[in-house]
């Protein structure tokens, strides 16, 4: 895409509910449609895990159609939402919009369908533990990063699974994926003249579920020591993840601090002068890759994670560049960075944004500010507000933070042979 110009935002509320978004973006002649329904796995009760995945996976695709329009399809499920999304020409948007309707309307779904989705995911579940991304949390340390959120899974729990009937999959869906639970966002190519009478059409009619109430996860309390632990899960190098719980953008009053966070993140691991892989000990041969990621859109609070690779001659075991990246962190938390490093990490932070600038990932940012009930227009501010970011700021962030009573380590090694 080309840099980033003004777009114009809509929205407007369906009679039944649904919550609908438009942001005109006309740099390409295509158009990205997300339907985003507010219920994922932190809503599933303690005897039905894996009913967000089930559901998901048994809800309407017509895959030949997709391909027939040359749309891109990207599904996903988190803490808090259950997403499908569609990319492709805006000339096809009436099309996409009707793929995403027929998300929405009651389901069909047969036993023998379901017990071979239930086998599916079981067999998903019960699968090695596979380990291929810096990225990639492990539900073991996911649980030890929200002590509170209980047992995770990578899908479901297998004997949870195979207690899910037809029935319970019909009433998720029925609540879970209701009018009044949804959001509908569009971005690209597109008027507000072209898409609301299209979404009254193929939206209007459904009907709201009354009586549907979000599960709200408690907020984790932080004390004591570090937590941590070690995995054996298929690596070829030894990983290490460290882990900080942080607010996010749902946190109330914590813009700013996420904002400081994305400039430490910049720091740290992005562009040519990136301290974790300029400043550790062993010189350029110590990490294979590293980053820093902070999602920042989960409730009630998130995590800011780094990820490193050992390198396959590095000169330091896992709990040295531990260590060390441990000095690092102590550095920002002791002195004020100079204004050049500042300024140093908020260009990398632009530099990210410009990169990420896609009709996905707004429709996703868009979609995920909403269904945590946040202003839309943080999309528009992020800029100024990442410009805004002080070197007080760091220095409170990082102290207020980036602590061991927040921090939970893996150490990821290689199976032992």
């Amino acid at each position: 895409m080309t840099s980033t110009t003004t777009k114009t935002s809509h929205e407007y509320t369906l009679a039944n509910g649904l919550r609908v978004i438009m942001r005109q973006d006309h740099r390409t002649q295509d158009i990205c449609a997300s339907l985003l329904h507010k219920v994922g796995t932190d809503n599933e009760r303690a005897n039905q895990r894996g009913l967000a995945y089930l559901t998901g996976r048994a809800t309407f695709k017509d895959k030949a159609q997709e391909r027939t329009i040359g749309a891109v399809a990207s599904g996903w499920l988190d803490y808090h939402i259950s997403t499908y999304s569609l990319e492709a020409a805006s000339s096809e948007l009436p099309c996409v919009l009707k793929l995403l309707a027929a998300r929405m309307a009651p389901q069909a779904l047969t036993q023998e369908r379901l017990d071979k989705g239930i086998k599916h995911t079981q067999a998903l579940e019960q699968a090695d533990p596979y380990f291929t991304s810096d990225f990639w949390i492990s539900p073991d340390y996911e649980q030890l990063i929200f002590p509170l959120g209980g047992t995770a899974h990578k899908f479901g729990d297998v004997d949870d699974l195979a207690r899910i009937t037809v029935a319970d999959v019909l009433r998720w869906h029925e609540e879970g994926y209701a009018p009044n639970n949804s959001i509908l966002v569009i971005v690209g190519d597109t008027t507000l003249d072209d898409i609301q009478p299209l979404v009254q059409h193929l939206f209007g009619d459904f009907a709201p579920f009354i009586g549907f109430t979000p599960a709200e996860q408690p907020a984790n309390h932080y004390e004591g020591e570090e937590r941590r632990l070690v995995q054996h899960l298929d690596t070829p190098l030894p990983r290490l993840q460290m882990a900080f719980n942080t607010p996010s953008l749902a946190t109330p009053g914590a813009t700013q601090d996420v904002r400081a966070l994305q400039v430490i993140s910049a720091v740290l691991s992005e562009g040519p002068q990136a301290w974790l892989t300029h400043q550790l000990s062993a010189g350029k041969d110590t990490l294979a890759s590293v980053i820093c990621r902070l999602p920042a859109f989960r409730r009630p609070d998130d995590l800011f994670l780094i990820g490193a690779t050992l390198g396959e001659d590095s000169a330091l075991s896992v709990r040295e560049v531990e260590e060390e990246i441990k000095q690092l962190l102590e550095s920002l938390k002791n002195r004020a960075l100079d204004a050049d490093t500042v300024k140093y990490g908020q260009r990398q932070v632009l530099a990210y944004l410009a990169a990420q600038d896609t009709l996905a990932i707004q429709a996703s940012t868009l979609g995920n500010l909403a269904a945590i009930e946040q202003p839309l227009a943080l999309i528009d501010s992020e800029v100024e507000q990442i410009l805004n970011v002080t070197a007080d700021d760091i220095l409170r962030v990082a102290n207020t933070y980036l602590c061991p009573e927040r921090l939970s380590v893996a150490h990821i090694l290689p199976r032992e042979a």
